[in-house]
């Protein structure tokens, strides 16, 4: 993707399914992670590229770095989040400021191979399975436009079951279920 921000709607996605065993901060902690690969390429050689981190050899280095260094920087990204919210805005928008093992696992593992994959249907330059093949099958699947469409609105819902899931929350006093 050319900005990191679409691959979060399909990660709104997966939290509105199943939020206690996803942690989407370890997810966005994922994506920044794979894309420092291109935005580094770019700066020291003015091309965008993906040649490591986005086939899914490079995914798995990412996947198991984002476990092991996401589930402390998503707790300390929750706890800032949580500390900016005023009461009113706390009721919707806090979130518990621990992230369990297993949420970890499962945010970077998405992250880390959705990312992959996303970006293969878009990129030329990409090569998802190398260095056992060169071949990118899934490139031009679907055109970009429909590409982001579907990333902006699996966002979309994502947030949407979000809100329903935590008006249920505020509507039965707190509970969780």
């Amino acid at each position: 993707m050319p900005i990191t921000p679409f691959h979060f709607g399909p990660g709104a996605a997966v939290k509105a399914v199943a939020p206690r065993h996803f942690s989407f901060t370890v997810f966005a902690f994922s994506q920044v992670l794979i894309d420092l690969e291109p935005i580094g390429f770019f700066i020291f050689t003015g091309a965008p590229i993906h040649p490591y981190l986005h086939t899914y050899l490079g995914a798995t280095l990412v996947f198991l770095a984002s476990w092991w260094l996401g589930r402390p920087v998503g707790e300390w990204a929750l706890r800032v989040w949580n500390a900016w919210l005023n009461p009113a805005q706390a009721r919707w928008l806090a979130y518990e400021p621990r992230v369990s093992i297993q949420a970890a696992g499962v945010g970077a593992f998405i992250g880390a191979y959705s990312h992959v994959a996303i970006d293969s249907i878009m990129h030329g330059d990409m090569e998802p399975f190398a260095p056992v093949s060169a071949a990118s099958p899934w490139l031009h699947i679907v055109s970009v436009d429909t590409l982001h469409w579907l990333c902006v609105l699996a966002g979309v819902i994502g947030i949407g079951g979000l809100a329903l899931l935590r008006w249920r929350e505020l509507r039965d006093g707190g509970k969780r279920d």
